[in-house]
């Protein structure tokens, strides 16, 4: 994986300890899965590309973490099983990552990284979505 270590790891030496354990193998996990993913700082916060598309990102924010599924669209067959989570458009927040969080995110993980390639949708986290255009 490649990445832009200089503001990705200094966005994570910036957390708490406690997210800054949770969220760092939360991205290890995201590493693991997809090892030729380009880890960034797209959207102010880590961000990884698969196949040269945004795939997801993960953030701490103020009362919560967040892992966003750029590629929203891809969300659509999770959708009954995300009513049970706090959910944006594009994100999954949580407290803490518990079991139930592990399970539903690493399942996110494989499935978005492996169909991103059809995905026509990105979200911004802060402002309206945009379509992508086809190759």
């Amino acid at each position: 994986m490649r990445t832009a270590s200089a503001q990705v790891q200094a966005y994570f030496e910036s957390l708490p300890t406690e997210r800054r354990e949770q969220l760092g193998a939360l991205r290890s996990h995201i590493k693991h899965v997809w090892p030729d993913a380009v880890e960034d700082f797209y959207f102010r916060m880590p961000t990884y590309h698969i196949d040269g598309k945004p795939a997801f990102a993960i953030a701490s924010q103020k009362t919560h973490m967040a892992f966003h599924v750029i590629a929203y669209d891809l969300l659509a067959p999770f959708k009954h099983e995300l009513l049970r989570f706090e959910c944006g458009r594009s994100c999954i927040r949580f407290k803490a990552i518990t079991p139930e969080v592990t399970d539903l995110l690493d399942r996110l993980i494989k499935y978005v990284g492996s169909q991103v390639r059809l995905s026509t949708c990105t979200a911004r986290p802060t402002s309206q979505a945009r379509t992508v255009p086809q190759d």
